[in-house]
């Protein structure tokens, strides 16, 4: 009942350098992902919901935490067209040689995120530099032009892992992401094909389908799960309002009580998201933004990590026809975990730390040139 399944191609991509293929290399060095590996959650945190809310809460312990004794230096980043996002750093020694993490959190995120922080853990005692990618006016920052994020946007991470590639040539770059940045880096990935330049990618909670998961969550007004598109809507309601001004530089007809009154994600997303970027409509915005019909042109070795009780990203969203038709991908389905919560063990502990550590170590090991 417990057990993490794993789906896949019948016949997975080979390593360059062990010949072995990537579910048996899963199956020696992933014991978190091995046959007859588990996932039982926490007495304390059952169901979808309660795991789901309970990684939710865990970001203002470790934003309280931060405050007092903050373990990451911040970098802010130019971009090509003169925006800034900010970077935030490990405080390792020298990023020179060893592995650098680059992570994408979810709507909003920050690297105070609960998950982000217990990963960020499990990493910096491996000795991997970490280095958390927020997006622009996101994180503390503000935009410094009129254009902000959306679900499908990938520039920005791609002038980040192409600046890393460049200035830091011996350090290996790997991709983790969750959530909305689960949907942001898998189309990443797929955009750039055999030109990719990081060893792997790891994506947890990814929607693949965001026109139907904003469909879902907005249509939850009599279940708990309107709490999330709530929250969300909340998220993306503050980050415009911080960022206001700047935002309604863009010559752009913006109605601003609307974008205040948005009732829902969609609604937000139609009066201001979309034309921001130029969108025909809600829905044109969010089909484009979807990583699942990058799938097919994924050319590094991808870990997809869902559980079926997420409230979120639930099962009908998974690709599975997708996910078995390319050699280089690999799901990791859970009975239990909610949306990023995975808190297991009698007393609530974390687990998503240890198969995400144990398949970047695996795929450093045998993928990397």
């Amino acid at each position: 009942m417990y057990r993490v399944s794993l789906v896949h191609a019948k016949d997975t991509r080979q390593s360059p350098s062990s010949q072995e293929r990537l579910a048996d290399i899963i199956q020696e060095d992933c014991p978190s992902l091995a046959k007859d590996a588990t996932f039982k959650q926490s007495p304390f945190v059952p169901g979808g919901h309660a795991q789901t809310i309970y990684a939710f809460l865990g970001y203002y312990a470790y934003y309280a935490h931060s405050l007092l004794k903050p373990k990451f230096t911040r970098e802010i980043f130019l971009l090509s067209d003169g925006g800034t996002i900010a970077l935030d750093w490990a405080l390792c020694k020298n990023h020179t040689n060893r592995p650098i993490v680059t992570v994408l959190s979810g709507v909003t995120g920050t690297s105070c995120d609960f998950y982000v922080r217990k990963c960020y853990n499990e990493f910096v005692r491996l000795k991997y530099s970490v280095v958390v990618v927020h997006s622009r006016g996101c994180g503390g920052s503000k935009l410094t032009t009129p254009l902000p994020f959306h679900c499908g946007f990938t520039n920005d991470y791609k002038e980040v892992v192409n600046n890393l590639h460049k200035r830091l040539p011996n350090c290996p770059l790997f991709g983790l992401s969750f959530s909305l940045g689960a949907n942001i880096m898998t189309k990443y990935v797929g955009e750039e094909g055999e030109n990719c330049p990081l060893v792997a990618a790891i994506a947890v909670g990814n929607p693949f389908d965001m026109y139907r998961v904003i469909k879902h969550l907005d249509s939850q007004r009599l279940s708990p799960s309107r709490i999330y598109d709530m929250a969300i809507l909340n998220f993306l309601k503050t980050a415009f309002k911080a960022n206001q001004s700047t935002i309604m530089s863009a010559p752009v007809e913006f109605n601003v009580k609307k974008i205040a009154q948005s009732s829902s994600i969609m609604e937000f997303t139609e009066e201001m998201t979309r034309k921001a970027f130029a969108y025909k409509s809600a829905k044109h915005l969010l089909d484009d933004s979807s990583c699942g019909p990058h799938l097919d042109n994924i050319r590094i070795p991808t870990l997809f990590l869902n559980s079926l009780d997420d409230p979120i990203c639930i099962e009908s969203l998974i690709p599975f026809e997708k996910l078995v038709s390319n050699p280089y991908l690999v799901l990791a389905l859970t009975v239990h975990g909610g949306h990023i919560g995975y808190m297991g063990n009698s007393w609530p502990t974390s687990w998503v730390e240890l198969p995400v550590s144990q398949f970047f170590a695996a795929m450093l090991k045998h993928y990397h040139k």
